[in-house]
């Protein structure tokens, strides 16, 4: 910044272009406007529908929160872009002030993902955990996201804030003026160390991120396998009978000359080193319990854990029972086929709306989980130039005009971050559009613009 007033006077400045001061001031303002529109629909939608305030939503609440602070940054950057230097009093404040502010949403970005991830792998490991639980881990999660954010941001800031306003070592080139720098100046052991610190938190929230993501897919079945394994069914004679064993099988195949027969349940290798599982075929081989739990193997350790449990005793109406109550009528037991029937229809029905609720919910857990990796794309693509950019030394062959034009497009790519996830669950989420028309209908009403 400024050491003083005599050498202020002697060093020479380069003021930045006007097509970037316009183009700047333009976008930014353009981007002001639809974040705070679209990030306060979506925080007034979830905080109004009792079917949003879930704990996941809570850190939809929590980048909503972290892309209005982006918009008071921008602000900022309008201020000091379309300011002079002698008509600004406080401009070490205000830029340092953003640089604060860009490092600290960049790293809370990075935490809410990292929470997001954590929060939907332990759920899917553990789905009976209970609604209190889920919400501590979620209010745990965030505060410590906020904490770790604001402190590494604080140092950073403090760091590299003395030479922010020098062409050659800017990280923040929304100013009107910059101090010529004939050559950027080594870093210290300080700086070099928080640096590394800084990098390495990214580092490990990226790690956590990728690593919970594949975890979560596998155990939705989204992933595919390493290698062409495939199962193929042991092709049996329909003369034979079923209940013939594999010794039985194996002389029968023999006698009729069948040399590529394999035994059942057997596993061996093709051609090419593919792994075929050869298995008996069988119409009535699986129970309904078999199936649900090979469709889904959480819910069913659950339900068997649940049916394990011993019941409590209850009144029955047994004449030998010390429990039995007296009934006045007479119950009787339909044993008819139109009984059993429907009896059975009743247990098809049972099973039918099982799998449908099954199945909705794997539905929505996939929804979530594909979201929230847009969402953790688009992160990567908006702020991982811009953190590229704060390594030193990366522009060094750059000319000084086109380094702070490439740091003002790095800014500007970030800042787009404060917008695309709410336009992106209001455009794109069913649940949210819904909630969001039945907000807008009762604010209509209240306002007595609509009956």
């Amino acid at each position: 910044m400024l050491n003083s007033s005599d050498n202020s006077s002697e060093e020479d400045y380069i003021p930045l272009s006007l097509h970037v001061v316009t183009f700047s001031i333009v976008f930014m303002g353009i981007d002001i406007v639809f974040s705070l529109l679209t990030n306060i629909l979506l925080m007034l939608t979830i905080i109004n529908a009792p079917s949003l305030r879930t704990p996941p939503n809570n850190h939809l609440l929590n980048i909503g929160m972290n892309n209005v602070i982006l918009c008071l940054c921008m602000i900022l950057s309008l201020v000091s872009v379309g300011t002079k230097r002698e008509d600004l009093v406080y401009v070490q404040s205000v830029t340092g002030f953003q640089l604060f502010i860009v490092s600290n949403c960049s790293l809370q970005y990075l935490c809410a993902f990292t929470s997001i991830c954590i929060y939907r792998k332990t759920t899917i490991k553990r789905p009976s955990l209970c609604l209190r639980m889920r919400k501590r881990m979620v209010t745990r999660s965030i505060l410590c996201g906020w904490i770790a954010s604001v402190l590494l941001s604080v140092v950073f800031c403090l760091s590299f804030m003395p030479n922010n306003d020098r062409a050659c070592d800017t990280l923040n080139p929304f100013q009107r003026e910059f101090r010529v720098c004939d050559s950027r100046k080594r870093l210290t052991s300080e700086q070099l160390v928080i640096l590394i610190v800084y990098v390495g938190s990214y580092v490990a929230g990226l790690f956590i991120i990728f690593s919970s993501y594949y975890s979560i897919c596998k155990s939705l079945n989204l992933t595919g396998t390493f290698r062409k394994s495939r199962v193929s069914p042991w092709n049996r004679n329909s003369s034979m009978s079923s209940e013939a064993g594999p010794d039985t099988l194996d002389q029968t195949q023999q006698m009729n000359g069948d040399s590529d027969f394999v035994k059942p349940y057997t596993i061996s290798s093709g051609k090419s080193d593919d792994i075929i599982v050869h298995y008996q075929r069988s119409e009535h081989a699986l129970t309904f319990e078999d199936i649900f739990a090979l469709e889904n193997p959480i819910l069913a350790a659950k339900l068997k854990q649940n049916n394990s449990q011993k019941k409590p005793l209850k009144p029955t109406l047994s004449n030998t029972s010390t429990q039995s109550t007296k009934s006045k009528i007479c119950t009787f037991t339909d044993i008819s086929p139109v009984a059993n029937l429907q009896r059975i229809q009743n247990i098809k029905n049972a099973s039918a709306l099982r799998n449908q609720s099954l199945r909705r919910d794997r539905v929505s857990l996939s929804s979530a989980t594909k979201n929230s990796f847009i969402m953790f794309i688009a992160y990567l693509v908006c702020s991982f130039p811009l953190l590229i950019l704060c390594i030193p030394g990366v522009l060094d062959f750059m000319s000084t005009d086109a380094r702070i034009n490439t740091i003002v497009m790095c800014h500007l790519l970030f800042y787009i971050n404060a917008c695309f996830y709410p336009m992106w669950y209001l455009l794109f989420s069913k649940r949210v559009r819904q909630c969001l028309f039945r907000l807008l209908e009762n604010i209509l009403i209240r306002l007595q613009v609509r009956r």
